[in-house]
């Protein structure tokens, strides 16, 4: 299964959520030792799209994101 990226201080990924507004829809699991992000399909199309740009110029082209 996988772990979700939540300890007793905020990490790096929930920080970068914040910080780009996008924690509301946007959530990460470990999986594997690899940062995996969730976007949720409900959001607008746009805002699914800017969220994917903000993760990718975040943690570079290597980042897994879905959409679910």
């Amino acid at each position: 299964m996988y772990e979700r990226c939540e300890r007793k201080i905020m990490s790096k990924e929930q920080n970068f959520l914040i910080k780009y507004g996008i924690h509301n829809f946007v959530s990460c699991a470990l999986e594997g030792g690899k940062n995996v992000f969730y976007i949720r399909k409900s959001e607008r199309d746009n805002m699914i799209a800017h969220a994917k740009k903000l993760l990718q110029g975040g943690y570079g082209d290597q980042v897994e994101i879905h959409v679910v």
